[in-house]
């Protein structure tokens, strides 16, 4: 038993501290003290590095310097003095410091309510590039390109743009990453989608059915293929391909049929990528009103319905008003549409910031 109760405390303590930032770091002061408070904002000001855009962070640098350094120690988790030693100028400490970065955090909370990441983890812009060929003949358009687009939006992301002929690469797949930097510049997006897609006939229908008649219904096949790069990071986070496929007795409609299932699998891809890196860090206050707690129950049972939602709680209930706190890997619009439709009864939008989402439901 006490063996287990020891695993127990050491799984807990992992739990806490697996996703929180690790930083070693080194403060100056004319005291011991003062280089230790200097080393705990370097290791405040090393994660805000990677969280916030330096752009963002220049900015809101005077808020920032109120509101977040001058209290560093109360964001750092825990840490330890590596090394402590006076100079003719006074002291130097290093510091190896662990700084919770994770949604239910000190930091990540006041960085939400000063507004600093909001849009940045809500509402990224992204512009989207995915040029087609249909391997037969010109189709014309972008049917996997339009897909993901429409997806993006249908998931609460409102500043999506698709590029379209904006762009001339033979082979987006091939792109570098200052190539795909330059694009995202062009554009003044945070995120760059760019890929390529294919369409194939494959003859008539029939010839996959059993019996091997004619049907004259032309079937085709697609591929699309895309990268999503992030320009804060610099970095390509993700890639992936999707497969689709249709028929008509038009072969060039059958082509967009194809090309759409791909690309709406693929923007459905990005939307998880998109929202497990920028949403899922901070919480959702989701606001209920309803005729009674019956009401209520409602959107409870919902909630635990919704695949991305991580964990939630009643903060409050008062008079057919609940407040719920919600950890949920996407936007706050997405959350309302996925409710909404685990729902038999009716849920109606009241309004919604970047992290409050405020519905009635009868």
């Amino acid at each position: 038993m006490k063996r287990f109760a020891i695993l127990l405390l050491a799984l807990l303590m992992l739990s806490a501290t697996a996703f929180a930032k690790n930083v070693t770091v080194t403060g100056m002061g004319l005291t011991a003290a003062e280089a230790e408070n200097d080393a705990l904002r370097a290791a405040v000001e090393n994660t805000l590095g990677v969280l916030v855009d330096s752009e963002t962070l220049v900015q809101n640098s005077m808020v920032i310097n109120d509101q977040i350094y001058v209290q560093s120690r109360a964001f750092v988790n825990n840490y330890n003095v590596v090394d402590r030693k006076q100079t003719a100028d006074g002291w130097i400490v290093t510091i190896n410091a662990t700084v919770d970065d994770q949604p239910n955090s000190k930091l990540m909370n006041e960085l939400t309510r000063l507004g600093i990441i909001n849009v940045q983890l809500r509402n990224p812009k992204i512009a989207v590039y995915v040029p087609e060929q249909h391997l037969n003949y010109n189709v014309g358009g972008a049917g996997g390109e339009t897909a993901i687009v429409r997806t993006l939006l249908n998931a609460g992301f409102n500043f999506v743009t698709e590029v379209g002929t904006g762009l001339n690469y033979q082979s987006p797949m091939s792109m570098n990453v200052a190539q795909m930097k330059a694009a995202a510049e062009k554009f003044g997006v945070d995120i760059m989608i760019v890929g390529e897609s294919f369409s194939e006939g494959v003859g008539d229908l029939g010839n996959y059915l059993p019996g091997n008649q004619r049907t004259n219904m032309q079937a085709v096949r697609a591929r699309v293929e895309a990268k999503m790069f992030i320009v804060r990071t610099g970095q390509v986070i993700a890639a992936d391909g999707k497969y689709g496929s249709a028929y008509d007795n038009s072969e060039a409609i059958a082509a967009k049929k194809a090309l759409t299932s791909a690309g709406e699998q693929m923007g459905n891809y990005f939307v998880e990528q998109i929202t497990g890196m920028y949403t899922s860090r901070q919480g959702v206050e989701l606001v209920v009103y309803g005729a009674d707690f019956s009401k209520i129950s409602l959107v409870q049972n919902a909630l635990g319905s919704v695949s991305r939602v991580k964990n939630f709680n009643l903060s409050s209930y008062d008079g057919g008003r609940a407040v719920f706190t919600v950890m949920y890997g996407g936007s706050p619009q997405t959350l309302f549409n996925e409710l909404r439709a685990n729902m038999t009864a009716d849920l109606t939008l009241q309004s919604l910031t970047y992290n409050t989402l405020t519905v009635s439901v009868r």
